[in-house]
C-alpha cells in the first residue's frame, strides 16, 4: 500500500496538492522503485493453515484435520461488557450447531536482516535511510498479510470485501500470550523461523500472526465499541 509507505511510514503526512504530487513523482516513486530493486535483505515467508473448528462461549475451538475430532488447541476471545457484546468466537459456528466451521491462520514475515540493517544504519547515523528501510519492511510484511487475506477469500470462494484478519494485540484478540498457541499449530519457529520475545511479541520484528473470520457480518470492534452490523462494513479494496 504505497499510500500508507508514503504518507505514513516516509514522512509525507500533511503534504498536500502540488507539493504531494512532486514528492511523490519526484523523489518517493523512484526511491522505492530503486530501493525495491536494489535491495537484497527482505526474504519473504508466509505460512496459512486451514483448520476445521466451532465456537464454545468465547473459544475458537481448532480441530485436527486429520480426525476433524481431537481438540488441537482453544483460541480464547474477550467478550465486549456492553452495548452488542461481540466476541471473535461469534463469528464461527458453534459447537451445539453440529456443523464444523473452519478458521484459517497465518504467518508472515521478512525475516531479520532488515532488523539487522536498520540497526547498523542508526550506528552509523543514517537516520534518515533508517526510515526509508523500516518503512519499507513494516508494508512489506502488510502488503503480504493482506495478499494471503486474498488467498483466504479466493480459496473459500467468498467476496474479496467478506470477513476480517485479526492480529493479537488488538482489541478483539488482545493477549499475546496466545501466539504459543499458533505457533504451534502452524509449526511457525520450525519453518519459517519466527520466535516469541519474552513478552510473547512476534520476532523478526517485521512479521505478523492473524487469525481469519470469514463470516458475513465479521467486523473490527474494541471492547467499549463497535457493533454488529447487518451487512458488515467491507474492507477497502486494495488493487
Amino acid at each position: 500500500d504505497t499510500h500508507v509507505l508514503f504518507k505514513l511510514h516516509w514522512g509525507g503526512r500533511g503534504v498536500k496538492g502540488e507539493a504531494w504530487r512532486d514528492l511523490v513523482e519526484g523523489d518517493f516513486r523512484p526511491r522505492l522503485e530503486r530501493m525495491w530493486r536494489e535491495q537484497d535483505y527482505l526474504h519473504p515467508r508466509a505460512l496459512l493453515g486451514y483448520f476445521p473448528c466451532y465456537s464454545e462461549g468465547n473459544e475458537i475451538v481448532v480441530l485436527d484435520p486429520e480426525d476433524r475430532e481431537t481438540v488441537l488447541e482453544r483460541l480464547v476471545a474477550p467478550r465486549q461488557p456492553t452495548g452488542d457484546r461481540i466476541c471473535l468466537a461469534d463469528f464461527f459456528r458453534p459447537k451445539d450447531s453440529g456443523e464444523l466451521d473452519v478458521v484459517a491462520l497465518q504467518a508472515v514475515t521478512v525475516g531479520d536482516e532488515v532488523t539487522e540493517l536498520m540497526a547498523r544504519l542508526e550506528q552509523e547515523g543514517e537516520f534518515a535511510e533508517q526510515l526509508f528501510v523500516h518503512g519499507l519492511g513494516v508494508q512489506t510484511a502488510e502488503g503480504m498479510a493482506e495478499w494471503l487475506h486474498w488467498r483466504v477469500r479466493r480459496d473459500l470462494g467468498i467476496p474479496e470485501t467478506q470477513g476480517r484478519r485479526y492480529s493479537w494485540g488488538y482489541p478483539a484478540v488482545p493477549e499475546q500470550s496466545e501466539h504459543e498457541k499458533v505457533y504451534r499449530l502452524l509449526g511457525a519457529t520450525e519453518r519459517i523461523g519466527l520466535r516469541l520475545s519474552g513478552g510473547y511479541a512476534v520476532e523478526p520484528e517485521q512479521s505478523t500472526l492473524a487469525v481469519i473470520a470469514h463470516h458475513p457480518q465479521a467486523a473490527y470492534f474494541g471492547m467499549r465499541n463497535g457493533r454488529l452490523l447487518p451487512d458488515g462494513s467491507p474492507d477497502d479494496v486494495i488493487k
